[in-house]
């Protein structure tokens, strides 16, 4: 990146709106997915649980399959993994709605059903989570770090956004022609978005040379193990299985709380992931530019943020205090997230952004592995409180983590901005 393209903002604030509105699609569909499966699987005849499972089979793929997609974006350019990602999550969108339309006539049934759905998922995990890491590493080669945590938090904002209004619309659509329409739409939308990224996103930075893979993988494992990277990768596990067990609990939790089901518990549950994702979008968006808080303090005041929300929703009597529990945990995951990412971001060098890219993207999706386990079985089993319970143990964890570490107090020099160009 040259002095000139750093003056000259409105070519690349394209191409990161561009971004933002296409991984927004992701965002809503998955806030889409959330919302209607607790009702689903109910209507479907499968267990509470197996709204994690049908998502961990995808999580653990993700976890893999994402590093990889990271270093190939480093070899080939951020542009064609980008569409990849999003043509793979049409194709896995298309497909789970069509096995639940199968599974509601009845042509689909028990584990036939279980593990469709759970291939249909899994093909996301295995391509899907292609367009992460490239798109990311495609804003860490254009920006310098003094700007990257907030650009990054920008990016995430699409996924919050796309979270914000992906229920609300999921519950009128729900309302007006079932709970399988919404799932095609978004297959759509990102067929369409998959479109968008190939044609038009300026690809600029040259790919790196060849390498052998052999040595990218083990090199991206040393990068792991890294003390410059690797506090902020076990805070991001952390932190992500909570958000999986607090996302897969809330739909079950919801309905048993209020006493609904059907369509009711889906619009319920939209309303909560709405206000979630708005309150992570207002916090960055409106927030976050105004604070100026380093990466390790937006960890600390969002892991305690988080920590209250999650506590709050034990002992919501209504749904008016489950809103509020979710605003607050929003607001926790709107500093939670850029917090460690910037870091990670901002602690390599610039020829390692797509490697660390995928290793951000694969912690985001491996607690996602975990959270039947602590959350779907141990609601089960438990009772409805201890997922929670858990998730505020592990809050507190990151938090005194994030206080003690001292890897995390490292502050990076600032390296020379890249030289590639990235005005079209």
């Amino acid at each position: 990146m040259t002095e000139a393209s750093l003056a000259s903002p409105p070519p690349r604030r394209r191409q990161f709106f561009l971004l933002f509105a296409c991984l927004l699609v992701i965002g809503a569909g998955n806030s889409m997915l959330l919302a209607v499966a607790p009702p689903l699987v109910r209507q479907l005849g499968l267990s509470d649980s197996s709204v994690g499972w049908i998502f961990s089979l995808s999580a653990l793929l993700w976890v893999f399959t994402s590093p990889y997609w990271g270093r190939l974006s480093d070899r080939t350019g951020r542009k064609p993994i980008a569409a990849l990602g999003l043509a793979a999550y049409a194709v896995s969108m298309g497909l789970f709605g069509v096995v639940v339309m199968l599974g509601l006539s009845g042509v689909l049934s028990g584990m036939v059903l279980f593990f469709a759905l759970m291939f249909a998922r899994a093909i996301f995990g295995s391509f899907g989570s292609a367009s992460s890491p490239a798109a990311q590493a495609y804003i860490a080669d254009r920006t310098s770090r003094l700007e990257r945590t907030e650009q990054l938090a920008g990016l995430t904002a699409a996924f919050a956004m796309g979270q914000a209004f992906g229920p609300a619309i999921c519950a009128a659509l729900a309302a007006w022609v079932g709970l399988v329409f919404p799932i095609w739409l978004v297959a759509a939308l990102a067929a369409c978005a998959a479109f968008a990224i190939w044609r038009f996103l300026p690809e600029n930075t040259p790919p790196k040379s060849e390498r052998p893979r052999g040595g990218d993988f083990r090199e991206q494992l040393a990068l792991a193990r890294d003390p410059r990277l690797s506090a902020y990768l076990i805070y991001g596990f952390a932190l992500s299985v909570v958000s999986g067990v607090t996302v897969q609990v809330f739909g079950l939790f919801t309905m048993d709380r209020l006493g609904v089901s059907g369509e009711s518990g889906a619009e319920l549950t939209a309303a909560g992931f709405m206000v979630n994702a708005l309150a992570l979008l207002a916090t960055q968006m409106a927030i976050l530019p105004r604070i100026k808080l380093t990466p390790r303090g937006l960890m600390i005041w969002g892991a305690g943020l988080y920590a209250s929300g999650v506590a709050f929703q034990i002992v919501a009597p209504s749904l008016g205090a489950l809103l509020v529990s979710q605003a607050i945990q929003g607001l926790g995951a709107g500093l939670c997230r850029p917090g460690f990412s910037g870091g990670a971001s901002v602690a390599v060098r610039p020829d390692e952004q797509g490697s660390a890219a995928g290793l951000v993207v694969a912690v985001n999706g491996a607690g996602f592995v975990f959270s039947p386990i602590v959350g779907g079985v141990a609601y089960e089993t438990f009772g409805m409180n201890v997922p929670l319970i858990i998730t505020v143990i592990l809050l507190v964890a990151m938090l005194i983590f994030a206080l003690r570490s001292r890897r995390l107090r490292n502050v990076m020099a600032v390296d020379p901005p890249p030289s590639e160009p990235t005005t079209p």
